[in-house]
């Protein structure tokens, strides 16, 4: 047995349930602000107190998508589908790619509309440089600036103008010249992406080193958090922030963090997708938040991804659509930018802990399901990386017939076995010579 469960212990949690009342049409917003984290998968944010403790909090206080995923691998064509509603058969990081296809700038400014992207490290505005500093891996780099990669954006000297760096936010919001829609992107040190370790010692910044893959990245997790929350603060606290203003926050992929995977995934941490994506070659599942002026915590469970997020901002400005986001299974995320009967809150109604001792050190985690034959949840993992001592809260499910993290279920019995990843990525797994642990969740 190369893992020893300790102990389990129940723990009962306050059910919360909005009131919801039905609106008669959706919010013309006049501000969109679309944060875009990097690479990191749902079940390494959602829950994880002890590295986005921030990101955690908008989770539980704004709107929620927790059925939102990439649309294909890796970065790049995430971006590009942002704004063209298809990637264009690109499955790379190329900075040298082009298109001529319409885009969403052009429809923004067929409506007399204004955008700009803020790009965090950008050295001057208007700058055409594939990347910045020029050595290493770059903490600018354009593979996460779309708008340069679309040769009627690129060619054009006005809009140029309007890719700036993030260091011209602060001023656009308080001047009152913050754009219609704007595209916020932080640097690799600060959007959970990360450098390779010789360029994060060369930048100053040795923590920014990115992990072996499979492994959560904490200490650029803990920086996008708190660059995560400077963002969001600067805007709501200036005069730009209006009633009818939103805040996106959402992710490119879940490639980085995750379990080893191989074979029909092409080595990505998963391939779930919706919404336009190729069969078997979506992005996988990541966190998606919708901050408004009025909090309310509300959970979509509906499918989105990126092109239903361009669909969102097409409709706010009756922009039309284009390519994917005209396909009938993109709809836009309304039930979160207005209040609904069919939200369903993010509740957790109980939970139980699971300690457990590995031979090796390693990240802890808990596979759990409805039997021993059907584990396929990966519960919220410990945060101790390092330890052969590790402590598992399992407080949500995605077993079959759910969809998202809605709650462990009182009065059920669970089946479960523990798992470690070790800095190898081969995973050590008790299952207790072929029987799995069980666990009766009790009812309040």
């Amino acid at each position: 047995m190369l893992i020893r469960v300790v102990s389990s212990l129940a723990i009962a949690l306050a059910l919360f349930l909005p009131q919801f009342t039905q609106a008669s049409a959706a919010p013309g917003f006049s501000h969109i602000y679309v944060i875009m984290e990097e690479n990191t998968s749902y079940d390494a944010i959602v829950g994880n107190m002890a590295d986005a403790p921030y990101i955690n909090s908008l989770i539980s206080t704004y709107g929620f998508a927790a059925n939102y995923y990439g649309v294909t691998h890796p970065s790049e064509p995430n971006y590009i589908a942002s704004i063209a509603g298809d990637f264009f058969g690109l499955h790379a990081d190329d900075p040298s790619f082009r298109s001529d296809a319409t885009n969403l700038v052009d429809q923004l400014e067929s409506k007399g509309l204004t955008w700009a992207t803020y790009q965090q490290g950008l050295p001057a505005v208007g700058s055409t440089v594939d990347q910045y500093p020029a050595t290493g891996t770059g903490l600018y780099v354009k593979k996460h600036n779309p708008f340069m990669l679309f040769n009627d954006i690129n060619s054009n000297a006005n809009r140029l103008k309007n890719i700036k760096p993030m260091d011209d936010l602060a001023t656009d919001l308080a001047t009152g010249t913050a754009p219609n829609y704007a595209f916020l992107a932080p640097d690799e040190c600060h959007d959970m992406h990360g450098v390779s370790p010789p360029s994060a010692a060369a930048y100053g910044m040795p923590w920014c080193g990115y992990p072996p893959n499979f492994v959560i990245p904490h200490a650029t997790v803990q920086a996008a958090d708190s660059y995560l929350k400077t963002l969001v603060t600067t805007i709501m606290s200036s005069p730009a922030w209006t009633s009818d203003s939103v805040i996106v926050v959402t992710w490119d992929e879940n490639e980085s963090s995750g379990l080893p995977s191989s074979g029909p995934t092409r080595g990505y941490a998963g391939t779930e997708g919706c919404c336009g994506s190729p069969p078997n070659d979506g992005g996988g599942r990541v966190p998606t938040i919708v901050i408004t002026n009025t909090p309310t915590h509300l959970v979509s469970l509906n499918a989105y991804n990126h092109y239903s997020l361009m669909k969102t901002i097409q409709d706010n400005w009756d922009l039309g659509c284009l390519l994917h986001t005209c396909d009938g299974s993109v709809q836009p995320m309304t039930d979160l930018t207005q209040p609904m009967a069919n939200n369903t809150p993010l509740s957790v109604a109980s939970g139980f802990a699971v300690t457990f001792y590995s031979k090796v050190p390693g990240q802890g985690m808990i596979y759990f399901g409805p039997s021993c034959n059907a584990l396929v949840e990966v519960a919220t993992r410990d945060i101790s990386p390092t330890s052969t001592t590790h402590t598992v809260f399992v407080s949500g499910n995605d077993l079959p017939g759910t969809v998202g993290d809605v709650g462990i279920t009182p009065g059920t019995q669970y089946y479960y076995e523990a798992v470690t990843i070790p800095r190898n990525g081969q995973p050590e797994i008790d299952n207790n010579n072929g029987n799995c642990y069980t666990y009766y969740t009790t009812r309040p």
